[in-house]
Order: structure tokens, then sequence, then C-alpha cells
């Protein structure tokens, strides 16, 4: 194969049988010189800028060492190039997040990384896993959060924590008993005032979710009774 190329050790052609293997570095291939035949592909990160004149007869075969450090810098590269990009967008979110909230990180990146739809959550509160527990104790809740909260226009924007209180809210208006601020903001972790905002939410959208109601629960007259 010219200068280019160097015996291959041990190797025998699965065509013809021949011993006669030869790397050829340039071309990337162990080759049969006796009928030709490319044998097999040569993975090698590195090897000597330019071919020496006399090929590598002289100085031997490039450094495999030094291909296998290669790849391992180039690997350590892509992850410091990873982990540095992760703190810069861990760093653009935690300036915006609020007291108690944590920040998605994966869901972040992919937002970054435009992986994902704009409407992917980035922020948690710490306290949703226990809000999200009172779906799971009560089916009405479940059930207005799905089929009233989730459906309704403007009652669906608020954040996750506002709307299991709105279903809340919504469940005592469908019981007739008084809506206590405090403890539906105990159960969610709102203030009082932002539940009470909520409730005041719920009167402007009364009149297009009681229809609803009705059907829902079978009610004949839903009223809003506030302590």
């Amino acid at each position: 194969m010219g200068p280019t190329s160097s015996q291959a050790i041990n190797m025998l052609c699965p065509h013809c049988g021949s011993q006669d293997i030869v790397y050829d570095f340039v071309h990337g291939y162990t080759v049969c010189t006796s009928c030709g035949c490319v044998v097999d592909v040569i993975f090698i990160d590195y090897f000597e800028s330019g071919a020496p004149e006399n090929g590598y007869a002289d100085i031997g075969l490039p450094s495999v060492r030094k291909g296998l450090e290669k790849k391992k810098m180039a690997s350590r590269l892509k992850r410091f190039s990873r982990i540095s990009f992760e703190i810069m967008v861990y760093e653009k979110y935690a300036k915006k997040a609020r007291k108690d909230v944590y920040i998605d990180l994966e869901a972040a990146l992919n937002k970054e990384l435009k992986r994902s739809s704009t409407s992917t959550r980035i922020y948690h509160h710490k306290d949703e896993v226990k809000v999200f527990s009172i779906i799971d104790k009560n089916p009405d809740i479940r059930l207005i959060l799905e089929n009233i909260v989730s459906q309704d226009p403007v009652l669906s924007s608020r954040t996750p924590r506002g709307k299991v209180a709105l279903a809340l809210i919504i469940k005592n208006i469908v019981d007739g008993t008084p809506v206590n601020l405090s403890y539906i903001s105990e159960l969610t972790s709102l203030s009082t005032v932002h539940v009470r905002r909520l409730v005041n939410l719920v009167k402007q959208r009364l009149q297009y979710i009681k229809p609803k109601l009705c059907n829902l629960f079978h009610s004949r007259d839903v009223k809003l009774i506030i302590e």
C-alpha cells in the first residue's frame, strides 16, 4: 500500500486467508495485499500531522495512547461545557425565583434548547406535593379541578396551587358552606389576601361556571357565602 501503510500482526483475510494484511492509516482501512480486499476499518482519532516521507517504518504506528488521551480530553471538555451551560441556565432562572420555589433544571434546559413547549413549567413550589394530596383525598375536588377550573379560560391560567384553591372555593359553593379563607390559605400555602382575590375571581366567573356545576353536581341553587 505504499509509504502510508504498515504490516498488520496476527490477522487473516476472511476472503482468501492471506496474512498479508496492512494498515492504511491515511485512508483508515486494513487491506489484504493478496486479494485487495478491505478487511476492516481503523478507528483511531489521532495520528501525527502529515505522513512521514518514509511511512511509519521508522517511527512506528501512530500513538493509540495519544488517541485515547485525545478522546478523554474531548469527553472532559464536553462534560465541562455541559456543566457550564447548566450553571448558566440555572442562574438565569434562579434570579427570577421567589421564596420557597425551586427550579426544574431539566425543564429549563429543554426550554433553552427549544426541545419543549413554552407552557412547560420550570418553577415549582415546595408545597406542591402537599397541595396535590388534597386532590387524592377528595374526589369532588378532582372533579371540579378537571371539569370546571381546568376548562375555564380564566381560572385555568392560575398556578397549580391557585387552581386547587379555586377548586376548594367552588366546593364550598356547591356545598353551600362559607368559604374559610384561613383554612384554604393553610391548605394551599397561599396568603389569605391571595385566596380572597381568588374568591373574587370565582364571583366574576360564577355566571359561566354555574351551569356546569349544576350539571356536574345536580345543584339547583349555587350561592357564594364568605366567612
